[in-house]
């Protein structure tokens, strides 16, 4: 297999078909035999393309008079690769991705060969004289440089500043590109931590166990099964979940006990609902609901690989209230629709996607879900709402707007004595969450 030619067959469905990237490159993996190395390189070509997409744009359009969105589609991402590679790569030589790219070329749009060769030549001479450091002290506004650099529209990086402060913002925005660690849950239905640290590292496996949830565990060296750890007998066996420990901190916030009654609004693909069942005990009852049959089914596949049975599972729309569900739930998870701010180092084309429609839209969804949850809510029940994006008007404007509106409705604040609670890759490589508990009087 050609790895460059497979990442630009990626690339061209994730960018021009609405791929999704996590989706897309698990069923490349699945349809071919790919060696390790070549996986890595795959990988890292994919996600870097995206994750860096507008920083190799303006790097073309210093060294081209044509329009970076006047090209052929296959001739930008032929770009975007052979850039990426000259610039966050250090294993090939620049020559040999030059040559690449314009064989690459010649395949697809043959009398674009010259001008490729062209572009990537006169940038090859521009680093030979300038270096590839990106110039921020050349940039008079701060925001505008860290947009261009780490790809990111403008209006998201001031999401990042409004949400975490310029201090944080300006520390985080540059892990956004970064690689996520790999973090696994310990499955306490079916073994215990020190079972799995150790069961990890027979397998040659490097376990560190996670700071913000005392069931996470961090994989350094996933190179031992890349690719291939849902082949394990130990995942298989339902031994461990693949979850962030920001998602671990949701389900832990809400405490869910042994014989309560909880429901989870929007539970697919079940992480959460699952945590539910282990922090439960197995006892009490789940009620996990989602409005696509196929999304439960993958629920109910977690569920049994797991020996998690104390779960129904319910084809519903959260925005509709039924009438048996009022005041009938001791505790009510709602992980809502959002924009996914919080998860761009997992689904990096997100950035280049999110609407301003869109977002309307989803608020929209997140107060008719939270209307609703109070509804279901027994007196004295709590309410976890949570989300993975960094968007006051999805997160902190929400609740506001509920507590004006339901005086019956009270913040229960944090260990830290905060209303809400910011997840971020600072806060141990966690992804970006928001999270808030409620309790009804």
């Amino acid at each position: 297999m050609n790895i460059r030619q497979q990442a630009l067959e990626t690339l061209l469905r994730i960018n021009h078909e609405g791929a999704y990237s996590n989706l897309e490159l698990k069923k490349v993996f699945a349809a071919n035999d790919i060696k390790a190395e070549d996986g890595r390189l795959y990988l890292n070509i994919v996600y870097g393309c995206l994750q860096n997409q507008s920083y190799l744009d303006y790097l073309v359009k210093q060294q081209s008079s044509t329009p970076i969105k006047k090209l052929h589609k296959e001739v930008r991402e032929i770009l975007r690769i052979a850039l990426y590679q000259i610039y966050f790569l250090d294993k090939i030589p620049d020559y040999a991705i030059v040559n690449e790219a314009v064989k690459m070329t010649v395949e697809v749009q043959p009398q674009a060969k010259g001008f490729v060769n062209g572009v990537l030549r006169s940038i090859m001479r521009k680093i030979e004289k300038e270096g590839k450091d990106f110039k921020f002290e050349n940039w008079d506004n701060e925001k505008e440089a860290l947009s261009i650099r780490y790809s990111l529209p403008l209006w998201i990086v001031y999401k990042y500043y409004e949400t975490y402060g310029t201090h944080a913002a300006e520390a985080i925005i540059p892990l956004l590109n970064e690689k996520p660690p790999f973090t696994i849950r310990c499955n306490g239905l079916k073994t215990s931590m020190e079972e799995l640290m150790a069961e990890l590292e027979a397998l040659g496996v490097e376990p560190i166990q996670g700071t913000l949830s005392p069931n996470a565990i961090h994989i350094t060296n996933l190179s031992v099964f890349e690719n291939s750890i849902e082949e394990t007998p130990l995942y298989r066996d339902g031994h461990f979940v693949i979850q962030d420990q920001a998602t671990l901190v949701t389900v832990e916030r809400l405490d869910p006990k042994p014989g309560d009654r909880v429901l989870d609004m929007c539970a697919a693909p079940g992480g959460k609902t699952t945590y539910l069942s282990q922090l439960m005990e197995n006892t009490g009852e789940i009620i996990a609901r989602d409005i696509f049959p196929k999304r439960l089914q993958l629920i109910a596949e977690a569920s049994n690989r797991l020996g998690c049975t104390n779960i129904l599972l319910e084809e519903h729309d959260g925005s509709e209230l039924l009438e048996k569900d009022k005041e009938a739930f001791d505790k009510i998870l709602l992980d809502a629709p959002c924009s996914g701010l919080g998860v761009l180092r997992r689904k990096p084309e997100i950035r280049y996607h999110m609407t301003k429609e869109a977002r309307k839209a989803l608020v929209k969804i997140q107060r008719d879900l939270l209307e609703n949850a109070i509804s279901c809510l027994k007196p004295g029940g709590q309410l976890l709402y949570s989300t993975c994006t960094v968007n006051k008007d999805e997160n902190e404007n929400q609740i506001e707007a509920i507590l004006t509106k339901h005086p019956e409705m009270k913040v229960v604040p944090d260990q830290n004595g905060n209303d809400y609670t910011f997840t971020s890759p600072l806060t141990d490589q966690s992804d970006g969450f928001f999270i808030c508990l409620l309790t009804k009087e």
